[in-house]
């Protein structure tokens, strides 16, 4: 399959969402974020339709971390109060951990797509681990960029984007309710 600039593209995207929630940021990985070609690679994300604003946000949110004295220190300390403690304090990057199914059931179902998309899951972490999902993710786009599984995942992201639509607006309806 050839691939177009744009499967790269978006297959780096994944990468770096899977590298960014792999584990905590080392003082290594935070000084290459700020580094020029990273801030100019966040930046061109901004063309992404839908994600200006969040990259803007982002961009400052770095910023702001990186003139921090411990900057290491304290994003692991984010980073483990986020993903580390048990929910309900933290959010588990782990699938298995949602009441809808077992941790088993989910990595069997991720195992079967690291096998076949011959992937194997990095640095012990479990199957169902966001970073691998999204690792997943950024090779299906690059094996095939209108996969199976690419265009299940782009479904979903589209039906969460008009969800979060929906239900911003029943809370704006509540507000002018509120209001009146």
């Amino acid at each position: 399959m050839r691939h177009s600039p744009l499967t790269s593209r978006r297959a780096a995207v994944y990468q770096w969402f899977s590298q960014l929630l792999f584990q905590e940021l080392s003082e290594a990985q935070l000084a290459a974020l700020g580094s020029q070609e990273s801030r100019v690679w966040i930046a061109s994300l901004s063309a992404i339709p839908g994600l200006a604003s969040d990259i803007k946000g982002f961009e400052r949110s770095l910023t702001r971390v990186l003139q921090r004295a411990a900057r290491a220190q304290e994003l692991a300390a984010d980073f483990a109060s986020l993903f580390l403690l048990a929910p309900p304090v933290g959010v588990s990057p782990y699938a298995g951990h949602y009441p809808h199914t077992t941790p088993a059931q989910e990595r069997r179902q991720m195992n079967a797509l690291l096998v076949e998309q011959e992937l194997a899951p990095r640095e012990n972490e479990a199957s169902d681990h966001i970073a691998i999902q999204l690792a997943l993710m950024a090779s299906c786009q690059q094996r095939d960029a209108r996969g199976f599984y690419v265009l299940a995942v782009v479904m979903m992201v589209h039906f969460m984007r008009e969800d979060a639509q929906y239900l911003q607006s029943l809370l704006m309806d509540d507000v002018d309710c509120r209001n009146h």
